[in-house]
C-alpha cells in the first residue's frame, strides 16, 4: 500500500526518519532517483541514513514504474520519495497514476523560482507539476504532519 508520495530533496533525514516514517507506520521508503541508482557511494549512505524498522530500496524510474503497476508492494506500508516533480512525472506517464503529491522541501539551485520557504523549482520541474495538475494530481504542501495541508499548485504556476 502507498501511504505516501512524498517529494523532498533531503531524501532520507531527520523529519522523514522521525515524523514520516512513524506518522504511517512505513515498512519500506522507495527512492525513486534515475541518477542515485548508478551512484554506489550515495546509495550507501541513504541505506546507512534510513532506520533500521523500514526498508529502503531504489529504483530508477523505468524500474519503480513497472514494480508499482504490478503491485509488487501489495500488503507492505510504503513511501514513495523523490528529490523532485520530475520522476514523479515519469511514473505517471509510464502508467503508475496517483492522485495526490506531498512536498516538502525542495532547496535553492540554478535558475529555480522561490514558491515558499523552502520551495524553489526550476523551469522543469514547474513543467512537471503543472502536467500532473493537468492529469489530476493533487499537489500538497506539508513539511511535518502536524502542518495543515495546503493545495499549492496556484502557486507553484504563479512561481
Amino acid at each position: 500500500m502507498i501511504c505516501d508520495i512524498r517529494i523532498d530533496d533531503r531524501l532520507i533525514h531527520g523529519q522523514v526518519c522521525g515524523f514520516w516514517i512513524p506518522h504511517h507506520n512505513l515498512q519500506r521508503i522507495v527512492i525513486v532517483d534515475d541518477e542515485i541508482i548508478h551512484d554506489a557511494q550515495r546509495k550507501t549512505a541513504l541505506k546507512f541514513g534510513c532506520p533500521d524498522k523500514c526498508k529502503l530500496s531504489i529504483f530508477s524510474t523505468d524500474s519503480a514504474a513497472d514494480k508499482f503497476n504490478r503491485k509488487i508492494d501489495e500488503g507492505i506500508r510504503v513511501m514513495i520519495l523523490c528529490q523532485s516533480s520530475i520522476p514523479l512525472l515519469k511514473l505517471y506517464e509510464k502508467g503508475y497514476h496517483f492522485k495526490e503529491i506531498t512536498v516538502g522541501n525542495m532547496a535553492s539551485k540554478p535558475d529555480s523560482t522561490r514558491i515558499r520557504k523552502t520551495l524553489f523549482v526550476s523551469k522543469e520541474e514547474k513543467e512537471a507539476f503543472i502536467k500532473l495538475s493537468e492529469y489530476g494530481v493533487k499537489i500538497i504542501s506539508q513539511m511535518v504532519p502536524s502542518e495543515p495541508r495546503e493545495d499549492i499548485i496556484d502557486e507553484i504556476r504563479k512561481g
